[in-house]
């Protein structure tokens, strides 16, 4: 006990600041983490450069773009929030840290894919017990090679799978569906995908990843807990990513606290 109390009166105090009356203040709003990946994801499969505007910079987007530049894609920095992308001829092997984004973990298998030569995933230690097999399965079914059901895995093919159907069950996360279905344009036949379980958690985030298909000319058919999506060719285009208003939270807290 003695040492941590000494421990404690180690440290330093930190005074925190007051404020002297109403906080008053214009604020950009970051923008939103989900589409910033997704928008990295269908732009470097697009068969053109595309813009991101109002790009988000988190560690789970920096990661996302890393892992896109370890295959092969080219992202420029033009400025803090914006990027171009330009998607290489073929995409290559390469070797993706996945930190514990959920998105770049659970996206960029069924991306490497349509590599010409094998891809290493791996993670952070606590990302290593995170549910993978429901993504990975899919993308085996589809003519894909994986040499484990967690990270550290590697994905293998012959850099144009056949596609076709899939079934998988997604009550664990939504992100198995969208990662399946950012890919599945490029592959020959396109992805069927059907939902198995009981329950689609976060069906949101799945109607945004529809939406941004059709966005880049790609068409999908939906039904209940079954999406078509057809072969075709993934549009360059400006991306300009919407503000996340969840991350107006602490202006909004500050401004309530300081009236």
């Amino acid at each position: 006990m003695d040492s941590v109390t000494d421990m404690s009166s180690s440290l330093p105090v930190w005074d925190a600041p007051r404020a002297s009356g109403p906080i008053v203040c214009n604020q950009v709003i970051p923008g939103s983490k989900s589409i910033t990946n997704r928008a990295l994801i269908l732009a470097a499969l697009a068969s053109g450069p595309s813009t991101i505007q109002g790009v988000l910079r988190s560690r789970d987007t920096d990661l996302m773009a890393d892992a896109l530049r370890s295959l092969g894609v080219t992202i420029i920095e033009e400025a803090p929030d914006r990027y171009r992308v330009e998607p290489p001829a073929e995409l290559t092997s390469g070797s993706v840290e996945c930190g514990l984004a959920g998105t770049v973990m659970r996206f960029v298998p069924a991306v490497a894919a349509f590599a010409n030569g094998p891809v290493h995933f791996d993670g952070d230690e606590q990302a290593r017990v995170r549910p993978m097999s429901g993504i990975l399965d899919a993308i085996r079914t589809l003519g894909v090679q994986v040499d484990n059901d967690t990270l550290p895995f590697t994905v293998a093919s012959d850099g144009v799978p056949e596609g076709g159907v899939v079934e998988i069950d997604a009550s664990g996360s939504s992100q198995f569906v969208s990662g399946l279905l950012l890919s599945a344009p490029r592959f020959k036949n396109g992805v069927t995908v059907k939902h198995t379980g009981d329950r689609l958690p976060s069906m949101p985030h799945i109607e945004m990843t529809v939406a941004m298909l059709q966005q880049a000319g790609i068409k999908v058919d939906v039904s209940t807990n079954q999406w078509v999506v057809h072969p075709g060719e993934i549009l360059g285009r400006t991306w300009r990513i919407e503000p996340d208003l969840s991350n107006a939270t602490p202006f909004l807290a500050a401004a309530a606290a300081t009236r």
